[in-house]
């Protein structure tokens, strides 16, 4: 099968890994609080995030795990589900590349 295609598998899979791990990092965070999973992702402070700093990963580092609003620091253990998720997706699309060639 063409490389570039197989390419763009991986950055799927590794975009769409990390954005589910990312909700898992939001669940494991706010299920024991007792908090609702619905609605806009929010600062401790109560702000909501914006769009463009809510990106897996990316998000993360270009705010060097602190929070716009109110600097406040993001814990690390969210950036460890989003590096997790996309590892597990980009496995995902290695092992679907040995097995279909």
């Amino acid at each position: 099968m063409n490389p570039a295609i197989w390419a763009l598998a991986a950055v799927f899979g590794a975009v769409f890994g990390a954005s589910i791990g990312s909700f898992l990092g939001v669940v494991a965070d706010r299920l024991p609080r007792g908090e609702s999973l619905g609605g806009r992702s929010h600062c401790v402070c109560g702000q909501p995030i914006l769009a463009r700093d809510n990106l897996p990963i990316v998000g993360y580092l270009a705010r060097r795990g602190r929070a716009r609003c109110c600097g406040a620091r993001i814990p690390l253990r969210f950036l460890g589900f989003e590096l997790a998720g996309a590892g597990i997706g980009l496995a995902t699309v290695g092992v679907l590349m040995l097995t279909v060639g």
